[in-house]
């Protein structure tokens, strides 16, 4: 018996099945740091979901929270309406918005204006936090909001410009006050104001930062160095991850690559893998980028709804994985629903896509959307040894055992594993191992006789609404004396 090293790790199916097959989905993968760990390695459960708030409207566009005034509030779009949801979940409608087929945005000018900024479907509106009045500013086009320096920035896509408010004063917008691209042929896509004073704004093929420059009438200007060879291939792909600001590019060179850019160079950080996966999707425009932190772990979401997908990287370990909610009745994954992210009241609030629900997001809650379960899946690299006939006689996966629930679905929580003999293309029918009840803390999970194979992918899968966590794998196995 030996430890299986390559078992634990992300999703990096490629093109080719010989090369690599593995896929890793509701799990991530964390680093120990004490070296007398039992591995170097785990694989930890993706967080579930539990309803939060409802509100009428259905399919959640934006989610964000502030603290103004020394008061803590959060704001939702769903639909067409804007919401405030409390403390306690409770929701109040706050307003109507146009809508359209891209999210929503919403930022605020502080303790400094005391208003939000939204923007959704199209146009542009102020909501007044002392009165609760929202108002749609006239004759402004915006499909992306920000606020710097005390300016609401307004973000046009048809026409590639961006426009300013008044200081502090998000209902005045100087029609004078506008500026568009003048160092690149190509338009902006997508606009992203960040913490350090930034305004990114990459182009089709290329992209530039802005800053305040202190000049007048218009503050703010193309930084020199701020230019940059990555243009946007999703607009709302675009997202502030930790200090990176993070979107899927693509450039005058052709295709498409995740990338982030920590000052103004981005860097790749998409693979191969999720590189190919994103080329065969038929459309790619409508990705959705998210971000979180939570126990040591950033993550990016990058969703694309027309493809049923969602892709997440991880920046703690620079892996990516996949997170989907099972459709049971389909047999299938689709993308993860709560897409929309906010961290307020001391919890992950995630705006369903789908229906009118804000969920909170804990890694200790168990179930996803409308209390379904929880697939996960772990399929790992071939076991290979120079091509010849390798007989497996024994695997175990290490996990916590005697974590079962006490009563119903996880009260024997299992495994399920299939396996393939030809490199994942197809495979044999599932054998459970029992992981043992609440208190078995020794219980193994074991499976006998894998039978002999000169590329056997092994796929590891479970739904048991219990706190799955993998330590290491353990492979017996022996090679035949077959000639090369």
């Amino acid at each position: 018996m030996a430890v299986w090293t390559p078992f634990i790790g992300g999703s990096a199916t490629v093109s080719s099945p010989i090369t690599d097959q593995e896929r890793t989905m509701n799990w991530f993968r964390e680093m120990s740091s004490s070296p007398g760990a039992t591995s170097p390695n785990s694989l930890l459960p993706t967080p579930g979901v539990e309803a939060f708030s409802t509100v009428v409207a259905v399919g959640g566009r934006a989610n964000f929270s502030c603290v103004v005034g020394g008061v803590e509030r959060n704001f939702t779009v769903y639909g067409s309406s804007l919401n405030e949801v409390d403390s306690m979940g409770v929701s109040t409608l706050r307003g109507s918005l146009a809508v359209n087929a891209n999210p929503a945005t919403i930022c605020t000018n502080g303790d400094g204006g005391d208003q939000l900024f939204v923007t959704s479907g199209g146009k542009g509106y102020c909501y007044e936090l002392s009165t609760n009045i929202l108002t749609e500013i006239s004759g402004l086009v915006a499909d992306q909001g920000g606020m710097l320096y005390g300016y609401f920035v307004a973000f046009n896509r048809e026409d590639s410009q961006i426009r300013i408010s008044d200081l502090f004063d998000g209902q005045t917008w100087d029609p004078t006050q506008f500026a568009g691209r003048t160092i690149g042929a190509d338009p902006w896509q997508a606009m992203l104001v960040t913490p350090y004073g930034q305004i990114f704004l990459p182009g089709s093929k290329t992209g530039e930062v802005w800053y305040n420059a202190g000049a007048f009438p218009f503050p703010f200007a193309p930084d020199p160095s701020g230019l940059f060879e990555e243009g946007s291939a999703a607009t709302f792909s675009i997202q502030q991850a930790g200090k990176s600001v993070v979107w899927l590019a693509t450039n005058g060179e052709g295709g498409y690559k995740v990338v982030r850019a920590t000052g103004y160079t981005p860097d790749r950080i998409s693979t191969h893998a999720v590189e190919f996966a994103i080329a065969g999707y038929t459309r790619i425009d409508d990705a959705i980028g998210q971000a979180y932190t939570d126990q040591g772990h950033s993550f990016y979401l990058l969703t694309f709804p027309t493809a049923n997908v969602t892709w997440c990287f991880d920046f703690t370990t620079n892996e990516w994985h996949e997170r989907g909610t099972w459709i049971a009745e389909r047999s299938s994954y689709q993308y993860w629903r709560p897409v929309f992210h906010s961290f307020a009241f001391g919890m992950h609030l995630m705006a369903d896509r789908q229906s009118g629900v804000l969920y909170r997001m804990a890694n200790d809650l168990p179930r996803d959307v409308e209390g379904r379960v929880i697939r996960r899946l772990r399929r790992s690299p071939a076991v290979v040894n120079q091509h010849l006939r390798v007989f497996i006689g024994k695997v175990e996966i290490l996990a916590e055992a005697g974590v079962g629930t006490i009563t119903g679905q996880g009260s024997v929580p299992q495994f399920m594993l299939r396996q393939s003999n030809d490199g994942g293309r197809t495979w044999g029918s599932e054998r459970t191992a029992q992981i043992g009840r609440i208190g078995q803390f020794f219980v193994r999970a074991i499976w006998w006789n894998l039978s002999m194979s000169r590329a056997k992918v092994l796929e590891v899968t479970a739904t048991d609404p219990v706190p799955w966590r993998i330590t290491a794998a353990y492979l017996f196995a022996r090679g035949s004396r077959e000639a090369a």
